[in-house]
């Protein structure tokens, strides 16, 4: 099969498509026929050698794809619940950027009927860190207000979607208007731009009260600025650190204020977690997914071919969604016996 060679570690590396051994479905695992894979910061961060692979998962990039069954490991029977031939996307520790990729069961999903490879590739990664942040870590709860920063991303967009539906109102942040523009959001939610008189702007938006909520994507230095704008006993999830790793913050504040104020990775959970909460977002949102209330957004494809170019355009940012590689364009395909 054709995927991504695993990284050496230079910051130079780019990835390179090679001929890879199709990997064997363990027990308990399902061997997926890859037709799209997501592209993540995690992605570039692990190409450059900047971010370790946790242990037990494939060295090869990719981190969410969608395709069809192509296997079934030890212990997994047909249609208990996974069909050969099914459509299904997967929340993954590694292995998505190849043709095949071995999954555990309990992170499939099925793909909507109505949906195309593309939406099924942009969905799991952006759909559990959204879940995992909003409602497992951050406790959300109807009618509070919750700051989504990056929101015009791919996991940004679909957070503000999946807190509205949880009945929270949403103060989407960002640093384009333009994108902010874009965003639908309901009645009871705003937007507010990054820059000068940013808490100012966000008390204003919310009535004065502040939030109650931050899921960061971004971190940075203006991460003690978004502490400002918290209520008293506000939490803040800290996901990402697209902005820098580096902030000045006033202690006092979270004394004062009683702030919560935690990490969290998706990737580095157990499978038997990373299982539940498969689990628990399927059951609230397989409705939502159907009727088009949830919806990923891609914001680019590209053909295996030019997965560098996939690279390229994630990090150069500003795309307002997801990147996804396709893997069924024209590419060569592996010795379907490899899999029988």
């Amino acid at each position: 099969m054709l995927g991504v060679a695993p990284a050496s570690g230079s910051s130079e590396d780019v990835p390179r498509l090679v001929e890879l051994a199709v990997p064997q479905p363990a027990a308990g695992e399902v061997l997926v026929r890859v037709a799209a894979s997501g592209v993540n910061h995690v992605d570039l961060l692990q190409q450059r050698g900047r971010y370790p692979v946790p242990d037990g998962e494939s060295l090869i990039p990719g981190l969410e794809c969608s395709g069809v069954v192509a296997a079934l490991g030890e212990g997994v029977s047909p249609g208990q619940p996974w069909d050969l031939g099914e459509r299904v996307m997967a929340l993954l520790g590694g292995g998505g950027h190849a043709q095949y990729v071995a999954v555990p069961e309990r992170q499939l999903m099925r793909l909507p009927p109505a949906w195309d490879p593309l939406q099924g590739a942009a969905l799991p990664e952006a759909g559990l860190t959204a879940w995992t942040n909003l409602v497992a870590e951050g406790d959300l709860r109807r009618d509070e207000w919750v700051m989504v920063t990056a929101a015009t991303g791919g996991v940004g967009t679909f957070a503000v979607q999946l807190a509205e539906a949880l009945g929270a109102r949403v103060v989407a942040v960002a640093r384009s208007l333009e994108r902010l523009r874009r965003l639908r959001l309901s009645p009871s939610s705003v937007t507010v731009q990054e820059g000068a008189d940013f808490v100012a702007r966000v008390h204003t938006a919310t009535e004065g009260t502040g939030v109650d909520l931050i899921v960061d994507l971004v971190g940075g230095t203006a991460f003690e600025e978004r502490l400002q704008t918290l209520r008293p006993h506000g939490r803040v999830v800290l996901v990402g650190l697209l902005a820098g790793i580096h902030s000045e913050l006033d202690l006092s504040r979270a004394l004062r204020c009683q702030l919560n104020i935690k990490g969290s990775l998706l990737r580095a959970r157990s499978r038997q977690e990373k299982g539940r909460l498969v689990e628990a977002f399927v059951r609230f949102a397989w409705p939502r997914l159907l009727d088009g209330s949830l919806v990923p957004s891609v914001a680019a494809s590209y053909p295996a071919r030019e997965i560098e170019m996939a690279y390229q355009a994630l990090s150069a940012g500003g795309l307002g969604g997801k990147v996804v590689v396709r893997w069924d364009d024209d590419e060569k395909t592996a010795d379907d016996s490899a899999v029988d």
